[in-house]
């Protein structure tokens, strides 16, 4: 049985300005193939089990040829597949989406056109441009600024200039980043009127936008004096002297962006730990960037026999959850653990304790491995057995101190943190830019250690590093010289207090 096709206008800009149709489809396929131009978190928070191919679409970089993403749509259509082409913006406007429904009905497989929010609007309207005002512009003309189709060498319908210049209006260029000076430089040939107001926005409806006005005599050397990446949006005519960002009249209700709202933040780790630390922090609407390559695999080996040990420990959440998923997966009764004391490293594992109806007997003050075995010895009874439940080439610092103190102790590795391939491969796809973050957070030391040895080179100068445990921040000193921040409380919260820190230290 054939399969379906939806062509998903993702919108501009960030995740959130896909439509409810186009999230809903999204979601309810088995294949997505997508364009650069989607926000990553679109495709990353995806299911595991969605199948996603990224085919580029950028000017000048490496890209899947059009034929190629034709023939996959068909083959996976033809599998039986749910099939999503995620385009950024609108699908039909310079997508190339009516090709691919062209292709589609040829074939005779169904498919379905979701529209998607075009920047040619939303990106001059957010920097504060309205494309039609009242006795301004009454019309507004959308065009693409290459001249010449990359892939096929075939010459485009010629822009006509002087057309352009006597039509009036607004005039906006999408695509236009290598082809800004031939642009301007042929209305001005054109006799447009040199004091034309004009604006280019780098990348638009996101935090990273960049707005630069002037007019069309002075734009090119205004552009020259600023650096600023694709993908861009020129717009022309005199809607652009028009400043309603809503941003600017805030202040005067009371309402001040704060500088987390500024921030693009890239978490590492589990796709759990991201999840948390995304809504932990959404309220601060900061932009968080999905890293999270790793699994969680549980140690295959059966839980120990808890009647010989009187202290069970817990230095992380997950290896609660496994703890949890192994005793139910063994047939044991909850009840086994009625004569243990519990001991976590901190509030984050305290509270994933108590999901499941148990109280700790131990929180140290300090979360971290050393204040743990510090305060656990002082609890222990002269021959009491422990059993630490936790990850595997976790710190030794807790296991060693209570050795050292004559303790017997069963270190069991219930789980390890493994790399998701195909989550890695969606990273590695990813433009050369997509680690340009202000703050990098890592979690355990195999994100470290996974991270580093795969995309060291795409981070930026200027993004700082923050490191939760000492562990984590050891695999840090083998990659990185230069200052790590490292959370005084080892979870989420600790994470933030920590940025947050470093943004009012100056």
């Amino acid at each position: 049985m054939t399969g379906k096709v939806y062509l998903i206008g993702a919108g501009c800009g960030d995740a959130d300005l896909i439509t409810i149709r186009g999230l809903n489809k999204l979601l309810a396929s088995d294949v997505v193939l997508y364009d650069s131009l989607t926000d990553e978190n679109l495709v990353n928070n995806l299911p595991d089990n969605v199948e996603k191919i990224y085919v580029g679409k950028r000017y000048h970089q490496k890209s899947m040829p059009q034929d190629l993403i034709n023939e996959l749509i068909i083959k996976y259509a033809k599998l039986g597949k749910v099939v999503a082409r995620l385009k950024g913006g609108d699908p039909y406007v310079f997508g190339r989406g009516s090709e691919e429904a062209l292709v589609l009905e040829k074939e005779n497989i169904c498919y379905e056109v979701i529209p998607g929010i075009s920047s040619a609007i939303a990106v001059p309207e957010l920097a504060g441009i309205p494309v039609t005002h009242r006795k301004v512009s009454r019309n507004f003309t959308v065009l693409t600024g290459s001249s010449v189709d990359i892939e096929n060498k075939e010459n485009l319908t010629p822009i006509d200039y002087n057309a352009l210049t006597k039509l009036g209006g607004t005039i906006v260029f999408l695509m236009g980043y290598h082809h800004i000076d031939e642009i301007i430089n042929n209305f001005l040939n054109a006799g447009m009127k040199k004091d034309m107001p004009c604006a280019i926005i780098s990348k638009g409806c996101t935090k990273e936008q960049k707005i630069i006005k002037g007019n069309i005599s002075n734009i090119i050397s205004k552009v020259e004096q600023q650096k600023i990446k694709a993908p861009i949006v020129i717009v022309i005519g005199e809607c652009v002297d028009l400043d309603l960002k809503d941003s600017n009249d805030c202040k005067s209700f009371g309402f001040e962006k704060d500088k987390f709202s500024q921030l693009k933040i890239g978490i590492t780790g589990t796709q759990n730990f991201v999840q948390k630390f995304e809504n932990k922090i959404k309220s601060k609407n900061c932009e968080v960037v999905n890293l999270g390559f790793l699994d969680v695999i549980c140690n295959e080996d059966n839980l120990p026999e808890l009647q010989n040990y009187d202290w069970l420990v817990f230095t992380s959440q997950n290896g609660i959850e496994q703890f949890f998923i192994k005793l139910k997966n063994g047939h044991k009764d909850i009840r086994l653990l009625a004569n243990l004391k519990i001991a976590v490293i901190g509030s984050g594992t305290e509270e994933k304790l108590l999901e499941y109806g148990i109280y700790p007997d131990l929180v140290p003050n300090k979360f971290d491995s050393e204040t743990l075995a510090d305060e656990l010895i002082s609890k222990l009874q002269k021959n009491d057995k422990v059993l630490i439940c936790r990850a595997k080439d976790g710190s030794d610092i807790l296991v060693n101190k209570l050795i050292e103190n004559g303790y017997e102790v069963q270190d069991f590795a219930i789980y390890e943190l493994g790399e998701n391939i195909k989550r890695k491969n969606i990273i590695s796809a990813l433009k050369t830019d997509f680690f340009d973050v202000d703050y990098l957070v890592f979690g355990s030391a195999k994100g470290v250690t996974t991270f580093f040895d795969n995309f060291q080179n795409n981070i930026s100068k200027y993004t700082k590093i923050v490191c939760i445990g000492e562990k984590c921040s050891q695999a840090m000193e083998l990659y990185n010289s230069d200052k790590v921040l490292i959370a005084e409380k080892y979870n989420i919260d600790g994470i933030i207090d920590c940025i947050e820190k470093d943004l009012n230290k100056d």
